[in-house]
């Protein structure tokens, strides 16, 4: 049985003619393993092969060289389509159409019995909180809206596999919590989930794994937990103990007052920082806790782009 929900080799894609010469890589030698039950962050600036990827993944262009496979299949096999959900970038629908009929052609389209049709129609409307605009026509919806109607075709047939391009885009806070909130809810029913997105603190949020990709080329690929490096360490002092902040100072990079009327210090992540903390802790147990902080995605994303991205 395929242990990944993608895997791919070598895969490239070269666009140009013989009219351009001049023929640019969008992809070079993307070589993935996604396994099955996460929910994988595809990143990258503009530019960087995302969408190129997305759309081979999908089969809607085909590789100048390699291969990609879906659920165990070609990405070409045409029975695979009905296993996955995709919400494609900037999607654009008749604007005629109420948000109810795209819905019912979308669920007509997975061969959805006509007795259990309307049932999943409004339970995918109320996923995206979308119900009481079902008889409005797609024509008068906001980017927001149309991005939400998008995410309900794409869940409509129950996935295995949620493919989505900057699904946030568009979004409002409230919207992006109710997509965070819905990839949960795949997750848990055991969809898997590749979606690209530039919003690196939801991404961090969301995802167990990421990978970055640059200029078409993978920087990096793997879990949260491992990618992100230990950044300092972070010590709370409990109330009543501000003697002990003093000695902290001198390796501290920043000190905020906690909501218990304690204090949050971020030390360098240096010997003399750990020697401190491990003489405190020893002295004063009960008001002192300790723990080693991550970099956020932002940080290390931008780290690697600038290491090896340009």
């Amino acid at each position: 049985m395929e242990e990944y929900a993608i895997r791919t080799e070598n895969l490239c894609k070269t666009y140009g003619s013989f009219f351009w010469k001049q023929k640019e890589p969008s992809l070079r030698g993307l070589s993935l393993r996604i396994p099955k039950g996460v929910v994988f962050g595809f990143l990258g600036p503009n530019g960087a092969g995302k969408t190129t990827t997305i759309r081979l993944l999908m089969d809607l262009i085909k590789p100048s060289a390699g291969e990609a496979y879906i659920l165990g299949k070609p990405a070409a096999d045409v029975k695979i389509k009905h296993r996955i959900g995709f919400l494609p970038d900037a999607p654009a629908f008749s604007s005629y159409l109420s948000a109810y009929e795209f819905l019912n052609i979308c669920a007509k389209l997975h061969q959805i019995p006509s007795a259990i049709r309307r049932q999943r129609i409004d339970e995918v409307l109320d996923l995206v909180n979308m119900r009481k605009h079902a008889k409005s026509k797609l024509g008068g919806f906001s980017r927001g809206m149309v991005q939400r109607i998008g995410i309900a075709q794409a869940i409509m047939n129950h996935p295995d596999l949620l493919i989505l391009d900057e699904p946030l885009v568009g979004l409002d806070p409230h919207g992006r919590q109710e997509l965070k909130n819905i990839i949960k809810t795949q997750k848990e029913a055991g969809t898997n989930v590749f979606f690209s997105s530039h919003i690196l603190s939801d991404v961090e949020k969301m995802c167990d794994q990421i990978g970055i990709l640059s200029h078409g080329t993978l920087l990096c690929c793997g879990s949260l937990g491992e990618l992100l490096s230990n950044s300092g360490v972070e010590v709370k002092i409990a109330s009543g103990h501000d003697d002990l902040v003093k000695e902290l100072l001198p390796e501290a990079t920043t000190t905020r007052k906690g909501g218990d009327g304690g204090w949050v210090i971020a030390l360098k992540d240096s010997e003399a920082s750990k020697k401190i903390c491990h003489d405190l802790k020893e002295r004063c147990p009960d008001a002192v806790t300790v723990s080693i902080s991550k970099e956020n995605l932002e940080d290390f994303f931008f780290r690697q782009i600038e290491t090896h991205g340009r």
